[in-house]
């Protein structure tokens, strides 16, 4: 009974059961990620729609009077350049820039700025085509074509925010007040076509306004859906 040897062919219970492995932490949800074909063939037809919804108003409206006595030089500012700034302001929001971030915010906003402005201070500049009377009502008629405007304005910028969610992870205010700048440069040029009214009082209220008004639209509301 004093042989204590017997005791190292007992099984030690502790070291006998494996240890128990670390819990793992939980896994969040992965958020989806749409495939980039998609994104890119949602956004083609984005871009589509809008310019369909936007030349069907137009043609519904009708093309102003006196497109053939316009001179091409006034045709090629009054539509032609904000059609083109328009082109530039989309193109500047959906650029990836160097490291996929976008273009930095000071150029972002420097756009932003630049296609309203340039729209109002051709509208001051400008002089008419030819003498025009005046309407009856000089208020009614720019708020008529405001009213326009903004309503070939408003499916573009509902299409827009479907198109770019989660789109911007960064400087999503600016790159989405320069898609409403886009939107409301070409609704722009649409109702130069439409309205034969070429005052610099009716063009920048009831014409540039709204271009002012989609750029703000973008960047307060659109930014809520392209924020990632």
């Amino acid at each position: 009974m004093n042989d204590l040897s017997l005791l190292k062919e007992i099984p030690d219970p502790v070291a006998a059961q494996p240890a128990a492995p670390a819990p793992s932490p939980p896994r969040l949800p992965a958020s989806p990620s749409p495939v980039r074909s998609h994104t890119r063939r949602w956004r083609m037809l984005a871009l589509g729609l809008s310019l369909l919804w936007v030349a069907a108003h137009l043609t519904i409206y009708g093309l102003r009077g006196d497109l053939q006595r316009l001179p091409a030089l006034y045709l090629s500012l009054q539509v032609g350049l904000p059609a083109l700034l328009g082109a530039l302001s989309l193109w500047a929001a959906l650029a990836p820039g160097r490291l996929g971030l976008g273009l930095k915010v000071s150029a972002l906003s420097a756009l932003a700025l630049l296609g309203p402005l340039t729209f109002w201070l051709l509208a001051a500049a400008l002089p008419a085509p030819y003498p025009d009377s005046p309407p009856p009502s000089f208020w009614l008629s720019a708020l008529l074509c405001m009213d326009i405007t903004l309503a070939w304005a408003a499916a573009p910028l509902l299409l827009a925010a479907l198109a770019l969610r989660r789109a911007f992870p960064s400087a999503a205010l600016w790159r989405s007040a320069l898609v409403g700048a886009a939107v409301g440069l070409l609704c722009g040029a649409a109702i130069n076509l439409h309205c034969a009214r070429g005052t610099s009082s009716h063009l920048l209220v009831g014409h540039g306004l709204p271009i002012a008004l989609a750029t703000l639209l973008g960047g307060l509301v659109v930014s809520r859906w392209a924020r990632t």
